[in-house]
């Protein structure tokens, strides 16, 4: 031990002498139940990550369980606004005539939110995932 680093720390060495001082002098009765306690906590720590790793397992199996159902219905919600925007574009655009009627003022909104979210967001957020795969391939 040297003398700059006792001189540095001396509350840490102090301690340090006498906690080895009583483990000498009491041997394993002292130091046997403080590394079984260690030793519960970290089994303990272990066994709840161990149980969030399953519950997250079957999370994600009822998730692609159940998937299919949901993207039916997805495609169902998204593909009349998209399909009543289109035909307002195409009406508007080619002077076709189409008698297509307009939204109430408080669908307009709705309608804009999920063309948003199947046109903007879903390839955006795509294309980021598959950004961010790549990046971390690297």
């Amino acid at each position: 031990m040297s003398l700059l680093g006792w001189i540095s720390n001396p509350i840490g060495r102090l301690l340090g002498t006498v906690g080895s001082g009583i483990i000498k002098m009491f041997g394993n009765s002292v130091l046997q139940p403080v590394l079984k306690g260690m030793e519960n906590g970290q089994n303990m720590q272990r066994d709840v990550a161990v149980q969030v790793v399953q519950a997250e397992i079957v999370a994600n199996q009822a998730k692609a369980a159940i998937a299919p159902a949901f993207k039916e219905l997805i495609y169902g919600i998204g593909i009349p606004p998209a399909v009543h925007f289109g035909a307002i574009c195409l009406s508007k655009t080619y002077a076709l005539g189409w008698p297509i009627e307009p939204l109430p003022p408080e669908y307009v909104a709705i309608e804009a939110t999920i063309l948003t979210a199947f046109f903007v967001s879903s390839p955006l957020t795509t294309l980021a995932r598959a950004g961010a795969a790549r990046l971390l391939k690297a």
